[in-house]
């Protein structure tokens, strides 16, 4: 008995290190602005009495989380004027946490009734300072990791981050109850100085911005030479075509053409770069990082799995997580619009149902091990769409869009739980299969490039909720974020029948 207690608490005293404290604190820094820029300001949008379309639209503020993966090398190489002395990790990791401190200040001053343009703006630049955070403190997290407190230092951050997805989310729609949403905001702004006091005593790493993929220069030669201009002037063109027929469209319509011209501006940028680096002999350096980032973890993925299997890899990365994430930016919005009040969404939601998604995610681990991970996937994925069809039933008890109609708090309860325990299984099942897929050479890169397929179509798609919804209701809307699963659906049935060839890495 004595040595089984000794046993237990020499397990337990790894969470006494300093490190893994330090990142429970962080990971509550890195999950507090997301409900902020989202989910929350959904309901605070909606309360302001901003139409369900332009809400939808919001939902792509989250793009920024999408999209980090392309600004990351600046994070990682780039020294900070004046910061440098706290290291390349910490200084980034101030900056970004001062700037969301900033967004969420100037978000809590400004009533999005007298414009949501500039709400929007506001947003966007906090989800940008936000998602540069991650960045700085997963590049943190990996370099402060020994073999010894790798679990416990991932632990801690996963704790900390569902923490504080209970503080933004339940937290402040219980503050915007009682004192306002200025009040609210300013609240969770003076929260995140958890993480801009935690950087502040924390060490820099010793291993910080000294790791890197190491490239075979032949392959790396040889993927270059393969390249064509002309394909880049073909794409040039066909862009400068697809913003001209939708500006048009817009025009026609009488809507403005903002978000398109400079949608569209920034992609033929981009191009007219990459023609650039591959014409012009001084940006060869460029040429060949770039290759390296994104080029070379995509060839290596058909290299091992072949074209036939590949293309089907990435099809259900990009496919899995549809209807989840197109259900859940309308969750709140859902919720009032059915007559709940903030207090009850705060603690069946986001109290609550974060408790049940913890539980679906230790079930998924031991349904990981028992069943495999395609088999989880699977069953998360079942469950997601079935909690979409009893979303759409709860709409219909519900009477569609009639005002205080909310049927009772047990309804919500079930709803959320189903939701809740099915994403919880599916999201760490998802998160296994994308890990087993990486190539020990390339793991950082594939990984991140995984994350952008699977998030850009997913938040692209989830920003339409809102016109659906005006347009044919809660029910059908429900009904279509189910069906949109089916081809993730079909694509784990055809891995099933030939299970070597989805999972493998080296």
């Amino acid at each position: 008995m004595t040595v089984a207690a000794t046993g237990w608490r020499a397990r337990l005293s790894v969470y006494a290190d300093p490190s893994v404290r330090a990142m429970l604190l962080l990971g509550f820094a890195s999950g507090l602005p997301f409900p902020l820029v989202l989910t929350t300001l959904s309901a605070r949008l909606r309360q302001a009495g901003i139409d369900r379309t332009t809400i939808g639209f919001f939902s792509l503020v989250g793009l920024a989380y999408s999209l980090k993966y392309f600004w990351s090398p600046i994070v990682d190489r780039l020294r900070l004027p004046g910061l440098s002395p706290l290291g390349q990790r910490r200084s980034w990791m101030l900056l970004a946490q001062s700037g969301v401190i900033a967004g969420l200040i100037a978000m809590a001053l400004y009533d999005p009734a007298s414009g949501a343009t500039r709400m929007a703006w506001l947003a966007v630049f906090t989800a940008f300072c936000a998602a540069t955070q991650d960045i700085a403190v997963d590049a943190f997290r990996i370099e402060s990791t020994t073999a010894d407190t790798q679990g416990p230092i991932v632990s801690a951050y996963q704790i900390g981050y569902q923490l504080a997805l209970i503080c933004s989310g339940a937290g402040a729609l219980v503050a915007a109850s009682g004192y306002g949403w200025t009040t609210a905001y300013l609240v969770m702004a003076a929260c995140m100085g958890v993480g801009l006091l935690t950087t502040l005593a924390v060490a820099e790493p010793a291993s910080s911005g000294r790791r890197g993929a190491a490239f075979d220069p032949q392959l790396m030669q040889s993927t270059i030479a393969r390249m064509r201009p002309r394909v880049l002037i073909t794409a040039i063109a066909a862009t400068l075509l697809i913003g001209a027929v939708l500006a048009g469209a817009l025009l026609s319509a009488g809507q403005k053409t903002n978000v398109v011209v400079i949608t569209f501006s920034a992609v033929v940028a981009v191009e007219l770069a990459l023609l650039s680096m591959l014409r012009v002999a001084r940006f060869r350096p460029a040429l060949e990082w770039l290759t390296g980032s994104t080029v070379l973890p995509l060839l290596d993925l058909f290299t091992r799995n072949g074209l036939k299997t590949g293309l089907p890899i990435l099809l259900l990365i990009i496919t899995y997580r549809l209807n989840y994430t197109t259900m859940g930016v309308a969750a709140n919005t859902f919720y009032l619009d059915l007559g709940y009040k903030l207090d009850q969404i705060a603690l069946v939601s986001k109290i609550y149902g974060v408790i049940m998604t913890l539980a679906g995610a230790l079930l998924a681990g031991w349904l990981v091990k028992k069943l495999g991970i395609l088999q989880t996937m699977l069953i998360g994925l079942l469950l997601l769409s079935g909690a979409n069809l009893f979303y759409a039933a709860l709409a219909h008890i519900g009477g569609g869009l009639a005002p205080h109609s909310a049927p009772g708090i047990e309804w919500l309860a079930a709803a959320v739980s189903f939701d809740n325990i099915g994403n919880g299984i599916a999201g760490t099942a998802f998160i296994a299969y994308m890990s087993s897929l990486t190539n020990t050479a390339y793991t950082a890169t594939q990984y991140a490039l995984f994350g952008t397929l699977w998030s850009l179509p997913a938040k692209s798609i989830a920003s339409q909720w809102g016109r659906i919804v005006d347009h044919f209701g809660y029910p059908p809307f429900f009904i279509y974020t189910a069906v949109i699963a089916v081809p993730a659906l079909v694509l784990i049935v055809w891995f099933l029948r030939r299970p070597t060839v989805a999972t493998t890495s080296t």
